[in-house]
């Protein structure tokens, strides 16, 4: 991984979870998670793009996450897969770029459906953008797009939703509600 810079020391390392229980099995929501080719079709806000030949999340498998807010600059870092335990976790870092760090996808199975999570076990700004959202925000920002966006749309596309251009206007409406919101 990077070394942080260290002029954005100021900025405490960031935690954060988010969740949502999707009303389906485990095994399917693992299906969606574990195959990078899925994410363009459920995340809108960001771009997830392979950095090798491997599309599915196996340890070592290296990609890049490159996205904005509505109305924001583009940032982008690339990620390694640390560790997967199929079908519960996947345990990534943010090893370069705008994000330093680690996160991780969780899923446990509970009554109704499969609980999934994107926590931040612990990131830190590597730009100044960045460093200025996490003063500005701290994981808030990051929050609104997790409920707004990816769970919601992993959620959607997990139970055949359609995902097309009228849901993805709403992402953006959703979005820039929650930022005014935050501001």
């Amino acid at each position: 991984m990077e070394t942080p810079d260290p002029a954005f020391a100021d900025v405490p390392e960031q935690t954060c979870r988010d969740e949502v229980v999707i009303p389906a099995p485990i095994d399917d929501v693992w299906a969606v998670l574990s195959d990078l080719t899925t994410y363009p079709q459920w995340w809108t806000l960001i771009r997830v793009v392979p950095l090798g030949d491997e599309t599915r999340v196996l340890p070592g498998t290296p990609f890049r996450i490159e996205g904005s807010r509505p109305g924001g600059p583009t940032r982008g870092w690339n990620c390694e897969v640390l560790e997967v335990d199929a079908p519960r976790r996947i345990e990534i870092a943010y090893v370069s770029g705008d994000l330093l760090g680690r996160a991780a996808w969780e899923l446990d199975p509970v009554d109704g459906g499969t609980r999934i999570a994107y926590v931040y076990r612990g990131v830190r700004p590597n730009e100044e953008g960045s460093a200025e959202t996490f003063r500005r925000y701290g994981t808030r920002l990051h929050n609104v797009a997790m409920q707004a966006d990816a769970l919601s749309g992993i959620a959607r596309y997990v139970k055949g939703e359609p995902l097309g251009d009228e849901w993805r206007a709403d992402v953006q409406a959703r979005m820039t509600a929650g930022v005014q919101a935050l501001d």
